[in-house]
């Protein structure tokens, strides 16, 4: 299970029983299936090491999660949302229904507003966005470990983030009241990404019961 920021899958990973911390990874269960959870930075902040870490571990599966911007305009904040184009045909058997709504995600190199998220949804059938799937599906394609990337919107297509969340300064109270409605609902959604992460894992074990699904990154 891969996710850009510790604080976006922390409350997965405390969900996990058996819990520990080994080499950078919390490796835990749920249920009698193995878990191991990576933290990648944002954008994939060192290739290298998590092409290293799957190489080690040859999971069954990665679950690429955490947010992503909505670009699709009738998506909401809160909606679990699948990247057909980089998830592998066999994770999508039977998992449909787990999801708020399915499509295309497309990696950007950096945080884009609504301006942008309005150029590119004229581009067709783009659900998404985000910084790091991308990079984490070259990987599974060079390993030939099966990937299936679930993300949670966000912010919506006509959305900005706060300032201060993108490394800027808050300018005034318009903005500090933003950030602070920003944040109380990440702290929602973080639980509810945990979840309907723990719901994706539950489908997918009773659509493979013989494999199982060793989810890491």
């Amino acid at each position: 299970m891969t996710f850009a920021l510790r604080h976006e899958g922390a409350p997965f990973a405390r969900r996990l029983t058996r819990r520990v911390v080994k080499n950078g990874l919390v490796l835990g269960h749920i249920g009698t299936q193995e878990i191991a959870v990576c933290w990648l930075g944002v954008g994939v902040e060192n290739l290298e090491l998590f092409e290293r870490t799957v190489a080690a571990l040859r999971p069954h599966l990665i679950i690429n999660s955490g947010f992503a911007g909505g670009i699709r305009s009738l998506l909401e904040a809160g909606d679990f949302v699948l990247a057909k184009n980089y998830s592998s045909p066999e994770t999508l058997v039977g998992t449909s229904h787990v999801f708020s709504a399915s499509g295309n995600l497309v990696s950007v190199t950096g945080i884009v507003g609504p301006e942008t998220k309005a150029r590119l949804r004229l581009q067709g059938n783009i659900l998404a966005i985000d910084m790091e799937t991308e990079r984490v599906a070259t990987i599974c394609r060079k390993l030939a470990v099966p990937l299936l990337t679930a993300r949670m919107i966000s912010d919506r297509a006509d959305e900005a983030l706060p300032s201060v969340f993108v490394g800027g300064k808050l300018q005034g109270l318009e903005d500090v009241f933003h950030a602070i409605h920003f944040a109380g609902r990440m702290l929602v959604l973080r639980e509810k990404l945990a979840t309907r992460l723990c719901h994706l894992i539950e489908e997918l074990i009773r659509e493979s019961p013989s494999n199982g699904v060793h989810s890491s990154a």
